[in-house]
C-alpha cells in the first residue's frame, strides 16, 4: 500500500519505519517547508536522535527505497495519508487537510495521530471532500519504547464517523495485530476523550503515590512497604505506583493540561490543575532534601547528578525533573557534576558548561569529590554501581535517590547517608 505521512513527531517517524518495514511504500513530507531531503528532515526532528534505534531503522528503510522524501507530488497520489503533528500545530493540520481535499484526488483515508484536543478531529474532517474520510487513532507511544509500542500494541482504538473506514485501517494494521488484547471502534470524539482520560488517570496515580511518599516521610514509614501492600490488591495493581521526583515528557504534561482545562471550564474542577502544581513541586524535592540535610548551607557544595533525561532510554529532557533540580542547585551556589548516558548534549544546550556545571562521560567520574549524589533518572547502569568506589571518591557519602532504586539498608551498612522518596 502507498501512504503519505505529514509531520515530524515521534509517531510520524515510528509509523514511517514500521509501515515501510512491512511492505508499504511510505512518503515522508513537510508541507509548506523547505525540507526536501532525508538529511533535511532528519535534522528537523529531535525524536530521531532521542529515540533509541529509530534513526537506524528509518535510514535502513530509506536505503531500501521503502521510504521516500521530498516528493509531495507523488505523495498526493497515495490512497492513505497520515497526519502526525505536535499538539500546537492544529492550524498547520488544517492547512494540510485543506490542501489534500483540493489536490489529492486519490486520497481516501486520512489517519490523524495528532493530539490536538477534544473535537479537533471533527473540525479537520469537515474540511475534507465527500469522497475522503478521517479517522483518529490515539498516539500511545512511550518514549524509549516507541517502535515496540507501535508494532506490538495491546489495544488499538480507531475513531471514525464512517464505520466502513475501520476495515481499511484494520488492514493497514494487520501486521501489528497479533498481540492485540482489544480493538475498539468508536466515534471520533470518543477516541480523543479516551486519549486524554487515560493520560489523566496515569498522572493521577503518579501524583497520588508521590503524595503518599511525602506523607510517609513525615511519619518515618517506608513507602516501599505501602506500595507492595497497595499493589497486592487486584483492584489497584502495581503499574504506575513508583514514587519519584515527578513526571515529565514531550507531550504527556500537555495532554494533562488540556484535560485540566476541560474539567475546569465544564465542571469547575481543579483536580488536575492541583496535580500539575504538585508535580512541579515534586520535581524539586531531591534538592529540598539536600537543602534540609545541609541546614540551608549549600553554597560551594559539589553535587553529582545522575540522570538528566526525563525517563530512561531516551535523550529527551522535556519537562524533566533535572531541569528544576539543576536550576535550583546553581541558583543556590552549588557546583554541579552531571552524567547521563544519552542526554548530555541536549542538557548542555540549556545549561552550558561554564565552571558552575560540568559534564562527564563516566558516572563514577561525576562523583569525584562530591558532597552529595542526586539520582533523577533510573537508567539501568545506575542500579548496581560500584558503591565502594563511589564511597572512596565522594567527600561526603550522601545519596539522594529520586527514583528509589537503591537498597537503603545496604547503603547504610556501607556508610552512606541515604534519602529516598518516602524512605
Amino acid at each position: 500500500m502507498r501512504l503519505a505521512i505529514w509531520g515530524n513527531e515521534l509517531i510520524a517517524w515510528t509509523a514511517a519505519a514500521a509501515f515501510a518495514e512491512y511492505g508499504n511504500k511510505v512518503h515522508m513530507n513537510q508541507l509548506f517547508s523547505d525540507q526536501k531531503s532525508f538529511s533535511d528532515q532528519a535534522e528537523g526532528s529531535s525524536f530521531l536522535y532521542n529515540e533509541p534505534g529509530l534513526l537506524a531503522q528509518v535510514k535502513r528503510q530509506y536505503d531500501q527505497e521503502n521510504l521516500i522524501f521530498g516528493q509531495p507530488e507523488q505523495a498526493l497520489l497515495c490512497p492513505v495519508h497520515i497526519l502526525a503533528l505536535s499538539p500546537d500545530q492544529l492550524e498547520l493540520g488544517k492547512q494540510i487537510i485543506s490542501y489534500l481535499s483540493k489536490h489529492a484526488p486519490d486520497a481516501q483515508v486520512i489517519i490523524n495521530y495528532s493530539t490536538f484536543g477534544l473535537g479537533a478531529s471533527e473540525a479537520l474532517s469537515s474540511l475534507l471532500n465527500q469522497q475522503q474520510h478521517l479517522v483518529y487513532i490515539p498516539d500511545s507511544l512511550s518514549e524509549g519504547q516507541a517502535y515496540a509500542n507501535f508494532t506490538q500494541p495491546q489495544t488499538l482504538i480507531i475513531g471514525s464517523k464512517d464505520k466502513r473506514q475501520h476495515e481499511r485501517v484494520q488492514a493497514l494494521y494487520k501486521p501489528f495485530s497479533n498481540q492485540l488484547n482489544q480493538l475498539l471502534l468508536v466515534e471520533l470524539r470518543e477516541a480523543e476523550f479516551i486519549k486524554f482520560a487515560v493520560n489523566g488517570m496515569l498522572a493521577m496515580r503518579l501524583g497520588y503515590i508521590n503524595e503518599l511518599a511525602n506523607l510517609a516521610d513525615s511519619f518515618e514509614i517506608d513507602i516501599d512497604t505501602i506500595v507492595t501492600g497497595m499493589g497486592s490488591d487486584p483492584r489497584i495493581g502495581k503499574h504506575y505506583l513508583s514514587p519519584g521526583c515527578g513526571f515529565g515528557g514531550a507531550h504527556f504534561s500537555q495532554t494533562i493540561e488540556h484535560m485540566a482545562g476541560l474539567l475546569k471550564a465544564n465542571r469547575n474542577s481543579i483536580i488536575l490543575d492541583t496535580l500539575l502544581l504538585e508535580n512541579n513541586k515534586q520535581k524539586t524535592r531531591p534538592f529540598r532534601k539536600l537543602w534540609q540535610h545541609y541546614k540551608t548551607d549549600v553554597v560551594g557544595k559539589k553535587v553529582a547528578v545522575w540522570g538528566l533525561a526525563f525517563k530512561p532510554n531516551t535523550a529527551s529532557i522535556q519537562n524533566a525533573p533535572s531541569l528544576s533540580v539543576v536550576e535550583a542547585l546553581l541558583a543556590q551556589g552549588c557546583q554541579v557534576q552531571a552524567h547521563d548516558p544519552k542526554a548530555l548534549i541536549n542538557f548542555s544546550q540549556h545549561f552550558p558548561a561554564d565552571g558552575r556545571i560540568s559534564y562527564y562521560e563516566d558516572p563514577i567520574d561525576a562523583v569525584k569529590n562530591a558532597d552529595a549524589l542526586i539520582l533523577l533518572t533510573e537508567w539501568n547502569e545506575y542500579w548496581s554501581p560500584d558503591f565502594d568506589l563511589i564511597l572512596e571518591k565522594m567527600n561526603t557519602p550522601l545519596i539522594i535517590d529520586g527514583r528509589n532504586i537503591f537498597d537503603k539498608d545496604y547503603l547504610a551498612s556501607l556508610g552512606f547517608i541515604y534519602y529516598g522518596m518516602g524512605r
